[in-house]
């Protein structure tokens, strides 16, 4: 039988109300009562339930995301797909988001799981292994987005970012581009670790220098884009030989730069190659059209969703295959190895 508020209130030797306005943050409590009550929520694995549908239906209607940002249109992707998908089951979804933050995740996780939705897709990429393994444990319908945690490999969706990225970096090597800047995500987040990896790996695999100076790390976003445009234009003034390609973290990052360099008089490619990650939609509608590589994100919503539904069933008989990546070349890469 599943644990009540009542049970915690006893666990936690504190009245039933004490427990309420720890939970919901509706009025202080000393230090020592709350850490007795979330101890004893952690213990019992309960979490107050959001209406009284779901405390009468735990099998809920709703399907529970958790995305960093709903802005982001790498996001949107994987949203759209799972709303299809959910659609088409008769469910609904419950979207939230943890921008990059660690409380904001873990506050968010809870929230979800308040409302004991019938799957749960969890994109958190600050929150420590050790909080997000303690869920994993405890709720099997968890499946992770772009994060693998170990023990729990066959419930995490995840692409070969450091793979694609030194692929991605080869070909402009193999292009002729020597000297490659590389504009990475400033979260601390795995992604972002493993892109900059494999920017580095390919670097020295064909014997290329690495200038620090070329390196910048900004938030993935039009802003964060622009920001490090503005700096490796500054670069640019002071030797118009530095560099004459940009990787980039994202489509969002590398649309934003191309932008601003085009917007300042510099032609790309012709002048500055770029190359960005995620094929979204819009790097195709860029001009010149954006060599980026393909992340199959919604086709990882989509599945992501059946494997949650899945082993909230208690099934387990769905399973992933490795989610590849691929290379789209478009017209952002001029080929310096033809020049004369």
């Amino acid at each position: 039988m599943a644990a009540t508020i009542r049970d915690v209130a006893k666990r936690a030797n504190v009245s039933v109300a004490t427990v309420s306005r720890v939970l919901n943050g509706t009025a202080k409590v000393s230090d020592s009562a709350k850490d007795a009550v979330l101890k004893a929520q952690k213990e019992l694995g309960f979490y107050l339930n959001a209406n009284a549908r779901t405390l009468a239906k735990k099998d809920s209607e709703t399907i529970g995301i958790l995305v960093s940002d709903i802005s982001d249109a790498y996001f949107g992707s994987m949203i759209k797909s799972c709303d299809v998908v959910a659609n088409s089951l008769g469910k609904s979804l419950l979207i939230t988001q943890g921008f990059y933050d660690p409380v904001r995740e873990k506050n968010a996780i809870d929230s979800l799981l308040s409302h004991q939705c019938s799957g749960l897709i969890i994109h958190a990429m600050a929150i420590d292994d050790a909080v997000l393994s303690d869920y994993m444990s405890r709720f099997h319908e968890i499946v992770l987005v772009n994060r693998i945690l170990k023990g729990y490999e066959d419930r995490c969706v995840n692409i070969d970012n450091k793979g694609a990225m030194y692929k991605e970096i080869e070909y402009l090597i193999k292009n002729g581009h020597k000297k490659i800047a590389f504009i990475n995500s400033s979260f601390d987040i795995i992604d972002a670790h493993q892109r900059k990896e494999g920017y580095l790996e390919a670097m020295k695999a064909h014997h290329l220098e690495v200038n620090e100076e070329l390196m910048l790390s900004v938030p993935p976003s039009l802003e964060g884009g622009a920001q490090a445009a503005e700096k490796l234009l500054q670069v640019l003034k002071k030797d118009k030989n530095a560099f004459t390609a940009i990787a980039c973290y994202s489509d969002t990052i590398a649309a934003s730069a191309m932008s601003i360099f085009e917007n300042r008089g510099i032609k790309v490619p012709e002048e500055v190659s770029f190359t960005g990650f995620d094929d979204l939609f819009l790097s195709s509608c860029l001009s010149p059209a954006l060599t980026t590589v393909r992340n199959p994100i919604d086709d990882m919503g989509k599945n992501a969703l059946l494997l949650s539904l899945d082993r909230a069933s208690g099934e387990n008989k769905f399973k992933i295959s490795p989610f590849k990546t691929e290379l789209i070349v478009r017209k952002s890469v001029t080929d310096l190895s033809k020049r004369s």
